[in-house]
């Protein structure tokens, strides 16, 4: 049976199998032993069993080491995770749990039932405001991380995000700047984990660039083999040929900056009174050589790449040699660990509650032995007392009269039951009714919520939002250089079926119209190429965090900036619906990346809510000053998006004198006026769950 004062944590990666053990002695923290148990190919290369090289690492760890009366917490892999933080409203603590799990059910972008969820609350000592942290899972990755651990044998005490582990870590081992914001880089073989701790704050982002990013630039640099070019990669600071090295890896450094300093921006656009005063980096990819010399000179913030903990005491197992050679993989079992000891600030388990129970029961079962025994003892005293009370009894005594008023009473019994039930469910489908005729009451808000906020997040990215109170600050910003936007008209046409609009129809064209497309990959060192001969955006243009332009996002694979418009499904059920058009102006004199953020951002901020859908969305007109051209009517390049002359006079702009800015009174004519669609599916209310009013809740 556990004591509580030793754990096991395990972190299951790519490259191996890393573990911890720590025991608490007195409130001294002691390493009992380590254990890294390299796999013979990486997870995450084609053609490789997954499964069976766990199990073999699993049955191999096993048989090097003790797991007996030690607590067992691994690590789930942060990017099938779900972590979003929400300010709650001034409440008694009681009514917390309610709101959050109303929140929860907004938020989480699945079925509640499908996932398992917990929440914490982080509340600053010093603010009246109540933040917490909801953190999901889908039961489905839930389980295939234990179920490895119970094919092996091994009992697991605690589930917990890979991310979130490396918080505990950071937080408990002092590795925090005493003021500001600390982010920690854990560059893995095929993702990046960021965590951010800031004061009470916590903040994460999976990053799918990692270490054999690096490695397939090189085999496709140099024609090599996985293997071969993951070994030039580990030679690369001595190598003959670490020129050519480095020059081939270039642009996947420059692409990781660019992931980082984008969730830099924006986690501060959310927070505007953070800085960021340290980077600390660790895993096995922060071993590239001038990694640390290129983060720190391109992001401007210090950054500590580990070489040993600060709260482990020295021992014989903390210097081995192994262990300091790997110091850089073991900061997430080392916050396993410490979250078995109780000592962390994330205390949260993804642990299926059932699981949970019957690990509570195993561990009383002496205790129930003991009670049982109890009750045998209890038992034979009963049935003593009983064999006496019968033999005094006479013997003509009969029992039918008794067993016929226990019989009358059953039948009362039956009969109240039924008739409660029948009642009971004629009100249960009643009140079913008329939510459901009340389910879409919510339909146009949602839209409304979701425009506003994308609209206040792009203008709210570097100067803050137009209004009296800010006017003085902002004049001071040139206007061309202000991240505003005005808002003409925002106009919903209802359709019955918007299942198959298409980007022409959008557009008002024909189906040879061409398409609007975002203006093209970032070049390292020379932001974002313009169409036309266009100036570079500049690196700092003002997208959310994995809003790339010209592929794939990497947040999901579907979603709407790798293609600006979702193709509709037409042959489908019709799907009723929505077409938002926005009619608006920005002064930017860069426009491009600010409104084809806004359309991305109102693509991205619709996935989280549940009664609407977008499906679409599309730039249809763009013009700066007098003259107008809309999506799809340019030659070449980007349609509708012509150049513009540095003067004010080129090509694409029409001075109009007459524009005033009715809240500044300056001349709007250089202002850029565009109109974007948006596509809106209403989705149909869930069998038993006819809207917002149930109360399903999740799991704590």
């Amino acid at each position: 049976m556990a004591t509580g004062d030793t754990v096991w944590g395990i972190d299951v990666g790519q490259c191996a199998l890393k573990a911890l053990k720590l025991r608490n002695v007195d409130g001294t923290l002691q390493v009992e032993a380590f254990d890294i148990i390299e796999h013979p190919r990486m997870l995450s290369q084609p053609e490789v069993n997954r499964d069976q090289l766990i199990a073999n690492a699993l049955e191999q760890f096993l048989a090097r080491n003790n797991l007996a009366g030690a607590k067992v917490v691994i690590a789930a892999p942060g990017q099938s995770g779900f972590t979003r933080f929400v300010k709650l409203p001034p409440v008694e603590m009681k009514q917390v749990p309610e709101i959050v799990r109303f929140e929860a059910e907004q938020q989480i972008p699945f079925n509640i039932h499908e996932v398992i969820w917990r929440w914490q609350d982080f509340k600053d000592p010093d603010s009246p405001d109540i933040e917490v942290g909801i953190f999901a899972m889908k039961r489905a990755d839930v389980a295939e991380a234990l179920d490895r651990f119970t094919e092996a044998g091994i009992a697991v005490d605690i589930v917990q995000m890979a991310p979130l582990a490396l918080y505990n870590f950071m937080t408990f081992d002092g590795q925090t700047a005493a003021d500001g914001a600390t982010l920690l880089v854990d560059v893995g073989a095929d993702k990046t984990e960021l965590v951010v701790a800031d004061g009470p704050r916590v903040w994460t982002r999976t990053i799918q660039l990692g270490g054999n990013n690096f490695t397939a630039a090189l085999v496709k640099a140099f024609k090599l083999s996985f293997s071969k070019a993951e070994k030039f990669k580990r030679q690369a600071a001595t190598s003959k040929y670490a020129p050519q090295i480095f020059k081939a890896m270039q642009p996947v450094f420059a692409e990781l900056v660019q992931e980082i300093s984008r969730s830099i921006g924006y986690y501060t656009s959310l927070h505007r009174d953070s800085r960021f005063k340290r980077v600390i980096g660790l895993g096995n990819g922060f071993r590239l050589p001038g990694l640390q010399t290129f983060l720190e000179r391109n992001l401007n913030i210090p950054v500590i790449r580990l070489d040993g903990y600060n709260e482990l005491p020295p021992s014989a197992v903390v210097n081995a040699p192994a262990f300091t050679e790997n110091v850089l993989s073991f900061a997430a079992a080392y916050g396993l660990a410490l979250q078995g000891l109780g000592l962390t600030k994330v205390r949260t388990s993804l642990l299926p509650s059932e699981i949970a129970r019957q690990r509570l029961w195993k561990r009383k079962n002496a205790w129930f032995a003991a009670v049982a025994a109890t009750f045998l003892v209890c038992l034979g005293v009963g049935v003593w007392v009983a064999r006496g009370d019968n033999a005094i009894l006479q013997p003509g005594d009969s029992l039918a009269r008794a067993e016929a008023v226990v019989d009358r009473l059953d039948g009362y019994r039956e009969k109240y039951r039924r008739t409660i039930e029948g009642d009971i469910s004629s009100v249960v489908q009643e009140i079913r009714k008329y939510d459901e005729m009340l389910y879409y009451r919510g339909v146009w808000p949602e839209i409304h919520g979701i425009i506003s906020d994308a609209v206040v997040t792009q203008a709210d990215h570097n100067q803050g939002r137009m209004n009296a109170e800010s006017l003085p600050e902002l004049l001071k910003v040139p206007r061309d250089q202000r991240h505003v936007v005005q808002i003409d008209s925002l106009t919903p046409e209802y359709r019955d079926n918007v299942a198959g609009v298409t980007a022409e129809q959008l557009r008002g064209q024909g189906p040879a119209g061409g398409a609007y497309r975002d203006p093209g990959p970032y070049r390292p060192g020379g932001g974002y190429p313009g169409p036309g001969g266009m100036e570079d955006y500049g690196p700092n243009s003002p997208l959310p965090p994995g809003a790339r332009r010209g592929g794939a996002s990497p947040m999901s694979p579907t979603s709407p900036e790798a293609a600006p418009v979702t193709p509709a499904d037409a042959t489908g059920p019709a799907r009723p619906g929505y077409v938002i058009t926005l009619e608006g102006s920005t002064p930017l004199r860069e426009p491009v990346p600010f409104i084809t953020g806004l359309k991305i951002e109102v693509m991205e901020r619709a996935k989280t809510y549940r009664e609407v859908e977008a499906i679409a969305g599309e730039i249809v007109m763009f013009k700066r000053g007098g003259q107008a051209a809309a999506a799809g009517s340019g030659s070449g390049g980007q349609a509708g998006l012509g150049p513009v002359g540095p003067s004010g006079t080129g090509e694409g702009e029409v001075r109009n004198p007459a524009n005033t800015d009715p809240l500044t009174g300056e001349d709007t004519s250089m202002d850029t006026y565009f109109t974007i669609k948006w596509v809106f599916a209403i989705k149909a209310p869930q069998a038993g769950n006819p809207g917002p009013a149930n109360d399903a809740g999740g799991e704590r």
